[in-house]
């Protein structure tokens, strides 16, 4: 009989949506991106067989690693003991699943400043935006690998294909910059769809709860129905016969041509004039 062939116990599993980098450019330029921004100690989500790691352990950063496949978190932790760049505390490993984690804790370990840095899976990209977004205080700045067609929606500007409730969202939060472009050549397997590395940072000027929470009910209502007027988005939600005269922006226009900000000076008007 033909004997089975042993599947090799690192293998990527698609349930994690686990690609791995397969050529080294893409790494070294992160690294160099880090360092740029003067980044000393790193927590790096999804660190999976460590070539990310290894790079900016290298480089003198100090990397706390989350992550959630077990056979990984076991590989990185036996990793410690060979890298012979490594000083004592340079590298950690927790085997948890970020989404499910006090970020604030891993700050506290991680030492401040640090950056939320990886190359994260693109079935929880959404999920982890808003992770790192609703913890900007606590980051020095977030990088991070995902999809493309992701990045260009959370850094689209009005008036184009890919800005929806998810540019706005994270705009008004933060200041978001699509630094470079991955092929998927790059990764193996090969995915169907390219990468980019963006940048998340938080904004100079900080809008309050109350407003920015109004602000995405109407957004997501707004976009919900994309190709309609803002005058007929906002006639579902407001009394018959509310006065629209006076807005600060022009309803009749589609949600899709509002900057994040006169989206805030809308719900701002609604608010003094439709109380």
């Amino acid at each position: 009989m033909r004997r089975r062939q042993q599947r090799d116990p690192l293998h990527q599993k698609k349930s994690l949506s686990q690609v791995f980098l397969k050529v080294d450019w893409p790494v070294q330029r992160m690294v160099a991106l880090l360092k740029e921004l003067d980044v000393q100690r790193v927590i790096e989500i999804g660190p999976g067989g460590g070539v990310l790691t290894r790079a900016m352990v290298d480089a003198g950063m100090h990397v706390l690693a989350i992550e959630k496949d077990q056979r990984f978190a076991a590989h990185l932790q036996e990793q410690i003991e060979l890298w012979e760049s490594l000083s004592p505390g340079k590298l950690r490993v927790h085997n948890e699943d970020i989404l499910r984690c006090d970020l604030q804790q891993f700050v506290e370990i991680a030492g401040a400043p640090c950056a939320l840095v990886g190359n994260i899976p693109y079935h929880i990209s959404s999920q982890i935006v808003q992770l790192a977004i609703e913890n900007l205080s606590k980051l020095q700045v977030v990088v991070l690998m995902t999809q493309l067609e992701f990045a260009e929606r959370v850094a689209a500007k009005p008036n184009s294909k890919d800005y929806g409730s998810l540019s706005v969202y994270a705009q008004l939060r933060s200041s978001v910059h699509l630094e470079y472009k991955v092929g998927r050549e790059c990764f193996q397997p090969v995915p169907k769809v390219d990468s980019a590395v963006m940048t998340i940072r938080g904004r100079d000027e900080q809008l309050s709860t109350e407003v920015l929470t109004a602000t995405e009910k109407l957004t997501r209502l707004a976009f919900s129905q994309r190709r309609k007027k803002l005058s007929n988005s906002l006639s579902t939600i407001l009394p018959e016969g509310s006065d629209l005269n006076g807005a600060p922006v022009d309803l009749d226009r589609r949600a899709d041509a509002i900057a994040p900000l006169d989206f805030v000076a809308l719900v701002e008007w609604l608010s003094n004039h439709n109380p």
